[in-house]
């Protein structure tokens, strides 16, 4: 009867104690949002960069189809590549 009597006095204890116990505490406020749906700047960049780098590769196998040498933007030169024999343009 005693070890009945102390072992419901303790499950008593840490059932009160841990009512009363502070909850945890909730996360912070939010962060600034952008608009929902518009694409971060730096991605617009990105897209436009693969878009020009795509749109000259197309231009430059059109132009090694006909068998003409492919015109090069400023701060690129031509290149070709030893392995196997296309001509592209590369950054200086």
């Amino acid at each position: 009867m005693k070890r009945w009597l102390i072992t419901a006095t303790f499950s008593l204890a840490l059932l009160i104690g841990g009512c009363s116990a502070n909850p945890a505490a909730a996360p912070g406020p939010p962060g600034p949002q952008g608009q929902q749906g518009a694409p971060a700047p730096d991605t617009d960049r990105d897209r436009d960069r693969d878009r020009d780098r795509k749109a000259q590769e197309e231009r430059d196998r059109e132009q090694a189809q006909q068998g003409t040498t492919p015109t090069c933007p400023a701060g690129e030169h031509l290149y070709k590549d030893p392995s196997d024999g296309r001509t592209t343009c590369v950054r200086d």
